[in-house]
């Protein structure tokens, strides 16, 4: 799940904040710069580049699993995957891959039409309603030890989702019925002075014990800021973005934990049969959404956006051609289904790097994913992951999907990155990023990464979803230039030759502690293209042992 979300309420010194923090940031390029020579904890890519000139490349595909991507945008347009054997809008399958006018990618959360829904339920509410009438029942001796996994990841959605669901009902009451909210926002406005308040002030207008009123009252306190003046003009203000206000405010309530909101309709599969592959749609309707394609074009501009055409940014890999798979909400989780049909979608039509930006804490159906991932590791293509923006020890969390497979061997076709800042010091890594000596690989820039959104616009955004890409994009700079090498060589290469600064730094979280930087992930270090690359052009029998694949 990610969550990268616009309001049209956001309160306007907050956006005063968030520009002088930008001002106070290093230069948009900083990912690129070298830590030794620029004392800045960038991949050293230009560096890189110098390494590789003149050397003949290849394109390598890179299967972006996420969001959607914006295939027309002016940074994108030229890199986007193009299906050769495909005829654009011909409603034909003409490749025979079961997919029709797939020509760039595939939308597995879209109508025929590409219409795309934009909010999705967390994994607790779809394992409870996928899994219930399977499972709502049975006696627990009665299940099958096959059923048994799972079987324990509905018990423990089903409690946690009744819980959320009951703590809900009021404010779904609330917003469902529209006359009685406004009733009772009228009884509200007629407590308070006709002058700016507070949040506190507004809860505290005695409305009695009625859960409903009280629902009402809190809606209204949380969405207020001083900025929107009295009650009256706010309730106006309000009235006008109503449809907005209540996606917002409701977006638990309706949705999220809601068993009768059912998005996948429109897609028009069934998410609890694990059979279908060839459900969803070639394209993804963007229109005037600011959330549908907005995560998914950030990390493919960071992988590849075109280099060198004076527009917008210049992404990681310079021969790349970046291929859209739509698997993951703008709001909500993702559903394994979508990722395991996700993946064998992206192997089976070229890619040789994948990228996963995307993470949940329940996984129904672990099985399916594994066997997706199994199948990328057979086919030679290298998957890389987030690890998460919990501030948490990967080790220690049930996170998914995971490079360890249900039989408790681990895929070594994966890759786990966690999120680092520019700072050569204490404050390396990101507060924020998760972290793991036995399940993190490595560390990448992930903090204030400048890169493409859609309708040719451009933004900073943050976290291990900008980490994965920047690694994706040095892996698919390897493949492209050093075309012999494997997905697990690529993936060693990038470990061996991670920079690994001396230093102490604040373990990430909120406890404060000073840990050594080393301790946060498997390698150690921070990725570094130019190490990666000067690895590989070393003469035969050199320290890499890598000799025969250039």
């Amino acid at each position: 799940m990610h969550l990268l979300k616009s309001y049209p309420l956001f309160p306007l010194f907050i956006l005063r904040l968030f520009a002088t923090a930008q001002a106070q940031q290093p230069p948009s390029n900083w990912p690129y710069l070298d830590p030794a020579v620029d004392s800045v904890a960038g991949i050293s890519l230009y560096r890189a580049y110098e390494l590789l000139k003149g050397k003949p490349s290849v394109p390598v595909i890179v299967g972006v699993l996420d969001s959607g991507v914006d295939v027309d945008h002016e940074d994108l347009r030229d890199v986007i995957w193009q299906n050769p054997k495909e005829i654009p809008d011909n409603q034909t399958d003409d490749d025979k891959n079961g997919y029709a006018d797939d020509v760039h990618g595939w939308n597995f959360m879209g109508a025929k039409d590409g219409t795309t829904y934009e909010y999705d339920q967390p994994e607790i509410t779809q394992t409870y309603v996928v899994l219930r009438k399977k499972y709502d029942q049975i006696e627990p001796d009665k299940v099958k030890p096959a059923d048994k996994r799972q079987y324990d990841t509905y018990q423990r959605a089903k409690k946690q989702f009744l819980t959320r669901y009951q703590a809900t009902q009021p404010k779904r009451i609330a917003l469902s019925d529209t006359i009685k909210f406004w009733q009772i926002a009228s009884q509200i406005e007629v407590k308070l002075p006709d002058t700016i308040l507070s949040q506190a002030i507004i809860r505290q207008v005695n409305l009695g014990t009625d859960s409903v009123s009280r629902a009402v009252q809190t809606i209204l306190a949380d969405a207020y800021f001083p900025q929107y003046g009295s009650f009256s003009a706010y309730s106006t203000l309000i009235r006008r973005n109503w449809t907005r206000f209540q996606q917002i405010m409701g977006s638990e309530a309706m949705i999220g934990f809601n068993p009768d909101y059912n998005p996948r309709t429109s897609v028009g599969d069934d998410p609890g049969n694990l059979t279908e592959r060839y459900y969803g749609s070639p394209r993804m309707l963007i229109g005037r959404s600011q959330q549908l394609a907005m995560h998914g074009s950030h990390v493919a501009g960071i992988i590849g956006a075109k280099r060198g055409n004076n527009l917008g940014i210049d992404g990681v890999a310079d021969n790349v051609r970046i291929m859209p798979v739509s698997v993951v909400p703008a709001n909500g989780d993702e559903r394994d289904k979508d990722i395991a049909n996700g993946i064998r979608y992206a192997v089976e039509n070229g890619a040789k790097v994948i990228n996963m930006s995307f993470g949940k804490r329940l996984s129904p159906f672990k099985e399916q994913v594994d066997a997706a991932i199994r199948f990328a590791e057979e086919h030679d293509v290298l998957i890389v992951h987030a690890a998460g923006n919990n501030g948490e020890n990967y080790d220690s969390l049930p996170a998914y999907p995971s490079a360890k497979y249900e039989n408790g061997q681990t895929a070594q076709n994966v890759l786990v990155v966690g999120n680092s800042t520019w700072r050569v010091g204490k404050d390396l890594p990101s507060r924020s990023s998760n972290y793991g000596v036995q399940t993190v690989d490595i560390f990448a820039p992930g903090t204030d990464i400048l890169s493409t959104l859609p309708n040719n616009q451009y933004a900073s955004f943050s976290g291990t979803s900008m980490s994965a890409p920047m690694t994706a994009g040095v892996a698919a700079l390897l493949r492209s230039y050093f075309p012999k090498l494997t997905a697990v060589q690529v993936k060693n290469i990038l470990l061996k030759s991670s920079y690994k600064p001396d230093v102490q730094v604040r373990k990430p979280g909120h406890s404060g502690q000073q840990v050594p930087f080393k301790n946060l992930s498997r390698s150690g270090g921070l990725l570094n293209a130019y190490e990666a690359v000067k690895i590989l052009s070393e003469p035969p029998g050199g320290p890499a042992g890598f000799s025969g694949f250039k």
